[in-house]
């Protein structure tokens, strides 16, 4: 029978809903239900690509017995996090205070006036070695919830006000919040194995940025060397999936070998232009094929074939986690035959470090160099025999059961994408990625945006939800790169738009922050702000970096305003935590120094401005607005700006200095590189 969710458009909810839970979608209807029957909400958290999540669904959600209990005694409610990320918000914040962690599945029980009494995240059905199961939480709550309820009320008020926005007074950010985001990184460096700290170990690509910067601003050398040896390293390891590229959620060790399996599509959408940027930088080129390979997995499978991008891609499949992703040495040499020892040897098959339930994690174990004195050859024939067998063993793959996709296109995780592919086709001169990213920015121009607004989720030709902070501030940050890459100014006027609505909707001038979710979105413990990055970087800060950069495009932004409070209003996390929010230092930098602005003058379709557009995307340039008028315009960035004896002329400034127009793009690079 189904439940309620039976309606959804979620595909995380839609696998609940043959459950024998009776379980709610979040909304009015199962608020009312739990004040009409007096109980409390029992509120379950996840998403598709949740491993705990699914053995939570199948331990105990699935069992009938335990079913019984959850509907005899609690209002259930089932949410998708990647839809109502403010929910998940709120409660996580409510989780981390109490319990000191949190994630998915995040299970809590609420007063019918939603806020939380207990919580926790994965329980399993029963208490085992001095963990609570679900079974005993529940009695512990109806027991308490009869028979306790003013112990109940004070815990809930308590514990309501942990997850509302913290009011601080405004103060003084630090002088250089990326030099203090920066020592922390450096203090941090796993020198071993690349990262930060131990394990687990995730990428935190806002991390990994913040090093990037550092070395491009102050040409320092150590950043670099710590973003090249996490990138190196995660190349080389299990995180990274070595036959058909992407990268997996986190690595459960430190020396990222054994990863969780779950593929996000922001991680990679994230991951790729940092790949890009460390090619550029060091003149690594496996840093490039990488990049590469990455992207190509978002085309290869998650792509819709209109043109947006799916969510995930499950890291469970029919045969267990992981498990498609894993070999065997028997199964290498069912596939390579006579090349099996090589691939085994190159991707560490049978090493005790890699091995999960009896099967190995592919990762390089060996160079092509050190294998060739043992196989025979030369190295560029051991990587030609190393190439081969990889395909081999590729194709080999796509014939198991592959783990599920989560189908369901983001707004603001295809922003990241957009960003991911038009940065791409910049860097490499290539019309594939270009034509991939502007296929993702018209199939949400399109569909996401009935009647001017904008929407967060599309899921089989339904699109729903109003959009958050996220959707406006990603996918603003994404158009203004698809028109750097593509010069089609439609683009522009569209990320324009779209940052003025960000700050219309989502500013608030009294508390300086940008309010994560839209005004008439539920708000179960007051209105929420977040400043701090975690595996993204804070949209908040992604708005206000956009913001300064198309503040010469649009002053009504008034963007320097927006930074400032919003430095202030969060000046003492900058000064005593200031990793926690590195992507806002990385705003302030941009703040200080200003725009990196190139703008190419001459008509539509010159053959000496499309070569002048391929220069500039060889180059690793910061906070790059690039844009080409044919004459001057009213935009305050354009004003003046004309060709010198009708010849195709650059516009280069540094913030507030800008050179002469030059109509030489060599001299103009030039001058940027001793002007930046």
């Amino acid at each position: 029978m189904p439940n309620g969710l039976a309606g959804a458009l979620s595909p995380y909810l839609l696998a609940h809903a043959e459950d024998p839970v009776d379980w709610q979608q979040w909304g009015d209807a199962a608020i009312a239900k739990a004040r009409a029957t007096d109980r409390p909400i029992l509120l379950s958290v996840g998403y598709a690509a949740c491993h705990w999540c699914h053995v939570m669904h199948s331990e105990s959600f699935l069992d009938p017995e335990i079913a019984a209990q959850i509907n005899r005694l609690t209002v259930p409610v089932k949410v998708d996090r990647e839809e109502l990320p403010d929910v998940d918000q709120a409660y996580q914040s409510v989780c981390m205070a109490v319990t000191r962690q949190g994630g998915w599945p995040l299970t809590a029980f609420l007063t019918p006036d939603l806020r939380p009494f207990h919580i926790g995240t994965y329980f399993p059905p029963h208490s085992r070695f001095g963990q609570p199961g679900l079974v005993d939480v529940l009695l512990a709550v109806d027991t308490a919830w009869r028979d306790r309820r003013a112990e109940v009320e004070e815990v809930a008020q308590d514990w309501a006000a942990l997850g509302r926005d913290p009011v601080m007074p405004p103060s003084a950010p630090p002088p250089d919040g990326l030099q203090a985001a920066g020592d922390v990184l450096i203090a941090r460096y796993d020198h071993a194995h690349g990262g930060f700290g131990g394990a687990p170990k995730f990428p935190t690509p806002p991390n990994l940025s913040v090093l990037l910067r550092q070395h491009l601003r102050d040409g320092a050398e150590a950043p670099l060397g710590m973003l090249h040896g996490t990138l190196a390293a995660m190349a080389r390891g299990g995180i990274h999936d070595q036959l058909g590229g992407g990268f997996h959620r986190y690595s459960v060790d430190a020396g990222w070998r054994v990863p969780h399996f779950e593929k996000m599509l922001y991680d990679n959408a994230l991951l790729a232009p940092l790949y890009l940027a460390g090619w550029q930088a060091t003149g690594d080129d496996r840093l490039k094929d990488v990049a590469r390979t990455t992207l190509d997995y978002l085309v290869r499978d998650l792509r819709d074939p209109a043109g947006g991008f799916y969510s995930a891609q499950d890291a469970d499949s029919p045969a267990g986690e992981g498990a498609y992703f894993t070999w065997t040495a028997d199964e290498m040499h069912q596939v390579l035959g006579a090349q099996a020892p090589l691939a085994i040897a190159r991707f560490g098959v049978g090493d005790p470090q890699s091995v999960v339930e009896g099967r190995s994690v592919l990762r390089i174990a060996a160079r092509a160099e050190d294998l060739a004195a043992d196989f025979g050859g030369t190295s560029e024939e051991i990587a030609e025999r190393l190439a081969a067998a990889s395909s081999s063993l590729l194709l080999a793959r796509a014939a198991r059961q592959r783990p599920a996709t989560d189908e369901k296109i983001l707004t603001g995780w295809n922003g990241l994408a957009i960003t991911a592919f038009a940065r791409a086709a910049l860097a490499l001169d290539e019309p594939a990625y270009l034509q991939a990213a502007k296929d993702a920015a018209d199939f949400l121009l399109t569909r996401m945006r009935p009647e001017g607004g904008l929407l967060r989720r599309y899921y089989h030709g339904e699109a729903g939800i109003p959009a958050y902070l996220e959707d406006y501030a990603y996918l603003a940050e994404g158009l203004v790169w698809l028109y750097a890459a593509s010069l089609e100014e439609r683009y522009l006027t569209e990320a324009v738009g779209f940052a003025l609505r960000t700050k219309d909707l989502f500013w608030d001038e009294a508390s300086g922050a940008l309010r994560t979710a839209p005004p008439d979105a539920p708000a179960p413990l007051g209105p929420q702000s977040d400043p701090y990055d975690g595996a993204l970087p804070a949209p908040q800060s992604v708005a206000i970096r956009t913001a300064l950069l198309l503040s010469g495009i649009a002053p009504a932004l008034e963007a320097e305003d927006m930074a400032e409070a919003a430095f202030a209003a969060q000046g003492e996390v900058m000064r005593r935590a200031p990793l926690a929010v590195a992507s806002l230092a990385e705003a302030q930098d941009l703040a200080r120094r200003g725009a990196t602005e190139l703008t190419l003058v001459g008509p539509t379709g010159d053959a000496r401005i499309a070569a002048w557009h391929r220069e500039i995307g060889r180059r690793l340039l910061p906070d790059l607005l690039l844009t080409r008028i044919d004459a001057a315009r009213d935009r305050p960035l354009w004003q003046g700006k004309e060709t010198l004896g009708g010849r195709p002329t650059v516009y280069a400034c540094c913030g507030a200095r800008c050179a002469p127009p030059l109509t030489d793009i060599s001299a103009a690079l030039a001058w940027l590189g001793e002007n930046r």
